[in-house]
């Protein structure tokens, strides 16, 4: 019995080790469009799975607050925005179905960046599907089992017109003002 309860001790220490080795990527490293839900329901946000854990659940050092990476706007979301968080199933990449399971660790399938704010390298699908989520601050239990995500303004781009386009419309002025010079005389 002592060595089945050593076994299965070394056992989960191997299963935990393996998930919570992960080095944290550089802040200086921008987190990739490919794993963040980039303004979710045209609402002007953008959010990302930071981790499976709260910020304070194993203590400092396992995930970072959002100041770690506020060069790229991100913050806590305040109450009204968390009202408006999106679904666990709203960070699917395509139309795969999933299973809530802990330890989700493939990017091709989901969006979230756990890698860009902790030393984990997964994300516990579980949680969210059962609502253990925080935004890292001030909703959701900072101290137990919960993910974190955070929030930032959207970076929405505005078209710029292309070079040609310019140029017909510069083209469209000179006629308009040769026509008008023809006109006078």
């Amino acid at each position: 019995m002592k060595k089945l309860l050593q076994a299965l001790t070394l056992g989960t220490s191997l299963v935990i080790g393996a998930h919570a080795n992960a080095v944290i990527i550089d802040s200086s490293t921008i987190i990739p469009d490919e794993n963040i839900l980039l303004n979710f329901n045209g609402l002007g946000l953008d959010w990302v799975y930071a981790g499976p854990i709260a910020t304070e659940e194993w203590g400092p050092g396992n995930i970072e607050a959002p100041e770690y990476r506020a060069s790229e706007g991100w913050r806590y979301a305040t109450e009204a925005e968390w009202a408006l968080r999106p679904d666990w199933t709203d960070f699917i990449i395509g139309s795969v179905t999933l299973d809530p399971v802990a330890g989700f660790s493939d990017h091709s399938l989901y969006r979230f960046a756990s890698e860009y704010w902790s030393n984990f390298n997964h994300i516990d699908l579980s949680d969210a599907a059962d609502g253990y989520l925080t935004n890292g601050y001030d909703i959701g239990d900072l101290y137990s089992a919960f993910d974190t995500w955070y929030v930032r303004d959207a970076r929405i781009t505005v078209p710029v017109p292309e070079s040609s386009s310019i140029v017909l419309f510069g083209l469209g002025l000179m006629g308009l003002f040769m026509s008008r010079r023809k006109f006078l005389k």
